[in-house]
């Protein structure tokens, strides 16, 4: 794709699409335009072109099922008659059954995603030039930190999903840009956040900014997010990266800014709709604001009386998808109090009929009949911070701290304490409450993907061979527009075929 269409759509896109709901910050009229001589004035001016930022990752989110095929590629899931879906399990994403519904092969194209980069590139450019009297320099820097931190997410984001990727920091630079090793992109969004993170507040005054908009905390968190991830591909300095996970995530608890948030038949809904106190970063959707959406886990793991059906699935009272035993038993062992299988799941094993199960983690429903939700994207969560730095110093051998974290969550879950050794054992333990209080989450495939577990079928039912994983068979394959919009850019290997 040329860089000059990114940068063009990036600045004329927010006109057409809705702003992030954040309340007051984003509560807005749209702008006319990014790059007129009326813009970059003001204050104001600088928060619109965020918002827009905000509101084109969003946009992304919202084309396709995204979110949730993390949770849907290793498997373990009946399909029934979800074929599209079954085809992603398959890690068959070139077959077109993959867009028999859901418009699941949007997530080929990556032009939205840069859309958004390129607003962040204008935004970090223009802000520190606009002269406001009201505008002092620490909101400024803010608001830079801010759009640096939207810009590095969603780089991580698209590595996770493609690898190598074009890289794309200059706003006025038009000229076609090659994929970049993703290791380097990851490195250059590393620089980037350090910048940042400073200027960052560690929380907002006003309580519906909540998550929704990027703090320290997050900042610090998409950082050993990222410090794992290169662990797993850069085996040679895995533990220096491990140590500095485990480091940025205790800062990020030092904070003082998050908490667990007590599982009860209570609070659990209100946790998974988004902005609690574990929240640490989200993009919100808000019926109240015109938003809602219709791909989310919850579409498919539900049935009545919670949302409505036309019937043909057992009357209504069947849902579209749902765990498969084994895998719920390897999560779940029968005997073991767990309040997260108590309260997430309703008739688990579909004793009623074939496909009587529900999974009700995710169940704010915004209108049952159309089955659409305003539950936030929950993209970091305060437990997955304490179970990656769990994680990061079982990987170091620092066992005590880790065994102590990894029990912070069961503690909270009800579920026994973890009393068995290091190594191997405690890593795999720590795996598992990662795969038990990340479902639904969309966490699941990138994890195994930066295990290494990814190859073992003991963990992931779509397992991949060592040679399909040089391959790349882990990535999406890049949407052919991309490619012939970009001569600099070609196909994955394994996708190429």
């Amino acid at each position: 794709m040329y860089m000059k269409l990114i940068y063009k759509i990036g600045l004329g896109i927010v006109l057409l699409t809705g702003i992030v709901s954040c309340r007051k910050f984003l509560d807005v009229k749209p702008i006319d335009s990014l790059s007129g001589n009326d813009f970059w004035k003001t204050q104001e001016d600088a928060l619109h072109a965020i918002s827009g930022a905000y509101s084109l990752l969003l946009a992304k989110f919202t084309q396709a099922p995204m979110y949730n095929v993390g949770d849907f590629r290793p498997g373990n899931w009946n399909w029934f008659a979800k074929v599209n879906l079954m085809t992603i399990a398959d890690n068959d994403l070139n077959n077109p059954d993959i867009n028999l519904q859901d418009n699941a092969s949007a997530i080929l194209d990556w032009s939205v995603f840069y859309q958004s980069i390129a607003e962040c590139n204008l935004a970090i450019d223009r802000i520190p030039g606009i002269d406001d009297p009201g505008f002092s320099e620490g909101d400024k820097r803010a608001l830079v930190a801010e759009a640096r931190f939207i810009r590095d997410f969603t780089y991580f984001y698209m590595v996770r999903l493609y690898s190598d990727v074009p890289l794309q920091l200059d706003p006025y630079d038009t000229s076609p840009k090659p994929r970049v090793d993703m290791l380097t992109v990851l490195d250059t969004c590393l620089a980037d956040l350090e910048t940042a993170k400073n200027d960052l507040p560690v929380s907002y005054t006003d309580p519906t900014n909540r998550a929704v908009r990027a703090t320290q905390g997050a900042a610090l968190t998409l950082m050993a997010n990222i410090y794992m991830w290169k662990a797993g591909f850069d085996k040679a300095n895995q533990k220096a990266y491990w140590q500095k996970a485990a480091d940025l995530a205790k800062q990020v608890m030092d904070l003082g800014a998050y908490r667990l948030v007590p599982y009860t038949k209570e609070t659990f809904p209100d946790i998974f709709k988004g902005r609690s106190e574990e929240g640490i970063f989200e993009l919100s959707l808000d019926i109240n604001y015109g938003e809602q959406f219709h791909g989310l886990i919850a579409q498919w793991v539900l049935h009545e009386p919670i949302i409505h059906s036309n019937g043909a699935v057992y009357g209504g009272y069947g849902s579209e998808i749902t765990a498969k035993r084994e895998f719920l038993d390897q999560l779940y062992p029968s005997g073991i109090p767990d309040d997260r299988f108590t309260l997430w799941f309703d008739d688990p094993y579909s004793t009623k009929n074939p496909q009587s199960a529900m999974f009700l983690k995710f169940s704010a429903v915004s209108n049952p009949s159309t089955r659409d939700y305003d539950a936030n994207f929950i993209l970091f969560r305060y437990a997955g911070l304490i179970l990656l730095r769990a994680e990061a110093l079982a990987d170091l051998g620092d066992n005590g701290p880790a065994i102590e974290l990894l029990n912070m969550i069961r503690q909270r879950a009800n579920t026994p304490p973890y009393v068995g050794g290091g190594g191997p054992a405690l890593q795999d333990a720590i795996f598992l409450e990662r795969e038990k209080e990340l479902m639904g989450e969309g966490d699941r495939w990138y994890t195994l993907i930066r295990t290494g577990r990814i190859t073992d079928q003991k963990w992931c039912e779509t397992h991949l061979t060592q040679q399909e994983m040089q391959e790349k068979a882990w990535t999406w394959p890049i949407a052919t527009a991309s490619i012939q919009d970009n001569p600099l850019v070609s196909q994955n290997p394994y996708w190429a075929k």
